[in-house]
């Protein structure tokens, strides 16, 4: 979750029962008053992006995420898709995780870190790597996995980081790779339920 600077994006990971594929919808949001500068700084069309429904404009300076909480509810109505988790950063996740609890949301906490996100970071890796990943070619998504490099460390352990500019806008990886992070959790309680 972003608060100003950033998009805020919210991710549902659905894999069907004995599948390798896996697939996304995403959806983003921003801060209406930031939209100018930040088409004008990170150079790509977020109007556009806008007016085709990837991204929720939300009022004034800061993300409101009680829009994140009715993108979740709307995909519940929509689709009949309720996520049996939500992976979240608890960063600036402040009245959020509360309202989407009372919403009836199992909420995960996901730290941000190396060890965290190493393995589910791997494995969203090999999905792409293996078109196991189907996101409908989503254009915000797909630039956020452009602008993603694995920072490695010694013992070979992975996490996202920004391709040398601030301007790079990596927020759709990392939510990915939270998704994942929840998958591998409950990985084996996934499966009892469906088996």
């Amino acid at each position: 979750l972003s608060s100003t600077t950033d998009l805020t994006c919210s991710v549902l990971l659905i894999q069907k029962p004995n599948e390798n594929k896996k697939y996304i919808i995403p959806h983003f949001f921003m801060p209406s008053e930031v939209l100018k500068k930040r088409m004008e700084e990170d150079n790509v069309p977020y109007d556009i992006w806008i007016k085709k429904g990837f991204i929720t404009l939300t009022e004034g300076s800061q993300n409101d995420f009680s829009h994140v909480t009715q993108w979740f509810l709307t995909m519940i109505r929509t689709y009949g898709i309720r996520p049996l988790w939500v992976g979240y950063d608890p960063w600036n996740s402040q009245y959020w995780v509360k309202e989407m609890e009372d919403a009836g949301f199992n909420m995960e906490k996901i730290r941000q870190g190396i060890y965290t996100l190493s393995e589910p970071m791997k494995q969203l890796e090999a999905d792409l790597k293996s078109k196991n990943l189907i996101y409908n070619n989503n254009p915000i998504l797909k630039w956020c996995l452009a602008n993603t490099q694995a920072k490695v460390d010694l013992n070979g352990n992975i996490q996202p980081s920004k391709l040398n500019s601030k301007y790079k806008r990596i927020d759709g990886t990392v939510a990915l790779i939270i998704a994942y992070a929840v998958l591998t959790r409950y990985k084996i309680d996934y499966e009892n339920m469906i088996s």
